[in-house]
């Protein structure tokens, strides 16, 4: 059996340095940061051309390359025309991956969970337009998964940039039967979200509501894909649940935990 029925895209790694252009609060505790510049294109590199941003799935990622305290620049790995050189300008940057909320040829928005503690709360905080920035990837993209009867897809404030841009990108023709449960603090937190005639999104609060929502749910017929992301012990939780109880094989899982507690 395939690890997974998602199709995978791979793409090369690409260094880029960009400037935000907007910072905008879509709630309380999210912020969403609008990066522009050229280097979303195909640019020079030594060697070759690196090529342009892409990104296809939903639940994609990018790395944010934050600066040490009191620097101005992270150390940047060495680009080449299809792979990049880490440590190669005084050691490792910090680091950490997030989801492309939406993506064009010009613009790339990104979204932050205010929480004042953790990788580049400081730099959330503090950054605007004009500063730069520097991301690399994708490097791969997953594809929503063929011949599936039913969706269950289970997020916290962390993953909602990847349900957003999930439903703002559903295509008219997918009239798979899709459930969306989102745990966010309170609810201020809450996001207008467009969900397609064959899906609905059910908001709770709390870790453990979230938790219990979804072994309350009324469970679809069929292949069933199950799609979770989140604080880690809780995403440990509802994997053990969805695959003991539930019986969804490993090919129709994909869970991974966005932090830790």
């Amino acid at each position: 059996m395939a690890r997974t029925r998602r199709t995978v895209q791979h793409w090369p790694a690409v260094l880029r340095e960009l400037t935000v252009s907007r910072v905008v609060d879509v709630t309380p505790t999210l912020r969403r940061i609008t990066l522009t510049g050229s280097a979303l294109a195909e640019f020079e590199v030594e060697g070759g051309i690196a090529a342009a941003f892409r990104s296809e799935g939903f639940d994609d990622s990018v790395k944010v390359l934050v600066p040490f305290d009191g620097e101005d620049r992270p150390p940047l790995p060495v680009q080449g025309p299809d792979r990049l050189e880490w440590g190669a300008a005084g050691g490792r940057p910090i680091a950490k991956d997030y989801t492309p909320r939406a993506a064009s040829a010009t613009e790339l928005d990104l979204e932050f969970v205010r929480h004042g503690h953790g990788f580049a709360s400081t730099w959330v905080e503090t950054v605007a337009p004009g500063s730069l920035t520097w991301i690399v990837g994708p490097t791969r993209s997953s594809l929503w998964p063929e011949d599936i009867d039913a969706a269950i897809l289970l997020a916290d404030e962390t993953a909602l940039p990847a349900i957003g841009r999930l439903l703002d990108e559903w295509p008219e023709e997918r009239t798979t039967e899709t459930t969306i449960i989102v745990e966010v603090p309170t609810p201020e937190s809450i996001v207008n979200l467009s969900a397609p005639s064959c899906g609905r999104v059910v908001w709770v609060h709390g870790r453990d509501a979230w938790v219990h929502t979804v072994e309350q749910v009324a469970w679809p017929e069929g292949d069933v894909f199950v799609w979770v992301a989140g604080e880690a012990g809780a995403v440990r939780r509802i994997r053990q649940f969805v695959s003991t109880e539930r019986g969804v094989p490993k090919d129709l899982l994909d869970a991974t935990g966005y932090w830790r507690d």
